[in-house]
Protein backbone atom coordinates (compact mmCIF):
# COMPACT_ATOMS: atom_id res chain seq x y z
CA UNK A 1 0.00 0.00 0.00
CA UNK A 2 1.13 3.26 -0.99
CA UNK A 3 1.93 6.10 1.54
CA UNK A 4 -0.03 9.62 1.60
CA UNK A 5 3.63 10.91 0.99
CA UNK A 6 4.58 8.81 -2.09
CA UNK A 7 1.25 9.42 -3.93
CA UNK A 8 1.72 13.17 -3.44
CA UNK A 9 5.57 12.44 -4.53
CA UNK A 10 3.72 10.64 -7.10
CA UNK A 11 1.48 13.54 -8.15
CA UNK A 12 4.35 16.11 -8.58
CA UNK A 13 6.63 13.80 -10.36
CA UNK A 14 3.65 12.96 -13.11
CA UNK A 15 3.28 16.81 -13.41
CA UNK A 16 7.14 16.90 -13.81
CA UNK A 17 7.68 19.91 -10.62
CA UNK A 18 10.24 20.61 -8.53
CA UNK A 19 8.64 20.74 -4.74
CA UNK A 20 8.98 24.10 -5.19
CA UNK A 21 6.90 24.49 -8.13
CA UNK A 22 4.40 22.06 -6.66
CA UNK A 23 3.76 24.42 -4.17
CA UNK A 24 3.50 27.33 -5.80
CA UNK A 25 1.26 26.03 -8.61
CA UNK A 26 -1.43 24.80 -5.52
CA UNK A 27 -0.87 28.12 -3.74
CA UNK A 28 -1.68 29.98 -6.69
CA UNK A 29 -4.83 28.25 -7.57
CA UNK A 30 -5.69 27.75 -3.81
CA UNK A 31 -4.34 31.03 -2.57
CA UNK A 32 -2.63 28.54 0.51
CA UNK A 33 1.36 29.18 1.73
CA UNK A 34 2.03 25.67 0.91
CA UNK A 35 6.30 25.90 1.38
CA UNK A 36 8.72 23.64 -0.38
CA UNK A 37 9.24 21.90 3.25
CA UNK A 38 5.88 21.48 4.01
CA UNK A 39 5.73 19.29 0.36
CA UNK A 40 9.32 17.87 1.14
CA UNK A 41 7.77 16.46 4.95
CA UNK A 42 4.68 15.76 3.49
CA UNK A 43 6.55 13.34 0.87
CA UNK A 44 9.15 11.90 3.08
CA UNK A 45 6.32 11.20 5.81
CA UNK A 46 7.42 13.67 8.50
CA UNK A 47 4.12 14.99 8.57
CA UNK A 48 0.71 14.48 7.46
CA UNK A 49 -1.16 17.87 4.69
CA UNK A 50 -4.40 19.06 6.25
CA UNK A 51 -7.61 17.75 4.59
CA UNK A 52 -7.86 21.41 2.76
CA UNK A 53 -4.53 20.63 1.31
CA UNK A 54 -4.81 17.15 0.33
CA UNK A 55 -8.56 18.67 -1.30
CA UNK A 56 -6.28 21.56 -2.50
CA UNK A 57 -3.80 19.08 -4.23
CA UNK A 58 -6.87 16.95 -5.75
CA UNK A 59 -8.70 19.93 -7.54
CA UNK A 60 -5.03 21.71 -8.78
CA UNK A 61 -3.97 18.27 -10.23
CA UNK A 62 -7.38 16.72 -11.24
CA UNK A 63 -6.75 13.76 -9.49
CA UNK A 64 -9.20 11.92 -6.81
CA UNK A 65 -8.61 12.41 -2.67
CA UNK A 66 -9.01 9.30 -2.64
CA UNK A 67 -6.63 8.44 -5.04
CA UNK A 68 -3.99 10.23 -3.23
CA UNK A 69 -5.36 8.90 0.51
CA UNK A 70 -4.05 5.63 -1.30
CA UNK A 71 -7.71 3.98 -1.08
CA UNK A 72 -9.24 1.53 -3.79
CA UNK A 73 -12.93 1.35 -5.14
CA UNK A 74 -14.10 -2.02 -4.93
CA UNK A 75 -13.11 -3.90 -8.23
CA UNK A 76 -16.44 -4.62 -10.41
CA UNK A 77 -17.10 -8.12 -11.14
CA UNK A 78 -15.39 -8.29 -14.63
CA UNK A 79 -18.73 -10.07 -16.12
CA UNK A 80 -20.94 -7.57 -14.17
CA UNK A 81 -18.89 -4.55 -16.60
CA UNK A 82 -19.16 -7.45 -19.25
CA UNK A 83 -23.22 -7.46 -19.17
CA UNK A 84 -23.68 -3.71 -18.42
CA UNK A 85 -21.65 -2.62 -21.12
CA UNK A 86 -23.85 -4.98 -23.75
CA UNK A 87 -27.13 -3.57 -21.94
CA UNK A 88 -27.96 -0.98 -19.44
CA UNK A 89 -31.72 -2.25 -18.26
CA UNK A 90 -30.24 -6.15 -18.12
CA UNK A 91 -32.07 -7.28 -14.84
CA UNK A 92 -30.28 -8.79 -12.02
CA UNK A 93 -31.73 -12.53 -13.40
CA UNK A 94 -30.53 -11.92 -16.63
CA UNK A 95 -26.67 -10.25 -15.46
CA UNK A 96 -26.74 -14.03 -13.21
CA UNK A 97 -27.62 -15.62 -16.25
CA UNK A 98 -24.97 -14.22 -18.38
CA UNK A 99 -22.44 -15.11 -15.54
CA UNK A 100 -23.97 -18.80 -15.55
CA UNK A 101 -23.32 -19.05 -19.12
CA UNK A 102 -19.77 -17.32 -19.22
CA UNK A 103 -18.54 -19.78 -16.36
CA UNK A 104 -19.85 -22.90 -18.92
CA UNK A 105 -17.72 -21.57 -21.59
CA UNK A 106 -14.38 -21.35 -19.21
CA UNK A 107 -15.31 -24.90 -18.40
CA UNK A 108 -15.95 -26.36 -21.93
CA UNK A 109 -11.73 -24.80 -22.52
CA UNK A 110 -9.43 -27.62 -23.34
Amino acid sequence: METLGSEIKKVRLENKLSQEEFAERINRQHHLAITKGMVSKWESGSIEPKTRMVKAIAETFNVSVDGILGLTQEKTNKVETIAMHMDEDLTEEEVKEIQKYIQFLKSQRK
